[in-house]
């Protein structure tokens, strides 16, 4: 799939990307493709095989963003940061995420919580 890539270049990646049986190196050197092929990134965001290498370039489009926010190789680290994203999406999508650390979770419930409160308390007066 490699040499693919090699021969055809933009014309082909996000079809290679999207190959079920493309390996965890060749996700990650297609992200880092540049220019960006934003397609690509969404296909390599839903892919099983990425890891977050791969994953993480991802990010830095809205549309894979929201995909990679749901991926199981995705650090938990960067699952806590998505929790603030200005996209509601991502940020619920963080949320959901199973490897989201216990604590973070819980912080997050205890802000929609005290936001919820505020939001009643003004609307009371």
């Amino acid at each position: 799939m490699a040499t693919i890539v090699d021969r055809h270049g933009v014309a082909v990646i996000a079809r290679v990307a999207a190959n079920p049986g493309a390996p965890s190196a060749l996700l990650e050197r297609l992200a880092h493709y540049r220019p960006p092929v934003r397609k690509a990134l969404r296909e390599i965001a839903r892919h099983p095989n990425a890891k977050a290498a791969a994953l993480l370039p991802c990010l830095d489009d809205p549309r894979a963003r929201r995909l990679a926010a749901a991926h199981p190789a995705l650090p938990s680290e960067v699952l806590v940061a998505l929790l603030a994203d200005s996209d509601w999406q991502v940020a619920e999508t963080a949320a959901a995420h199973p490897a989201l650390p216990p604590k973070a979770m819980k912080a997050a419930i205890d802000e929609a919580r005290a936001g919820r409160e505020s939001a009643s308390a003004a609307t009371d007066l």
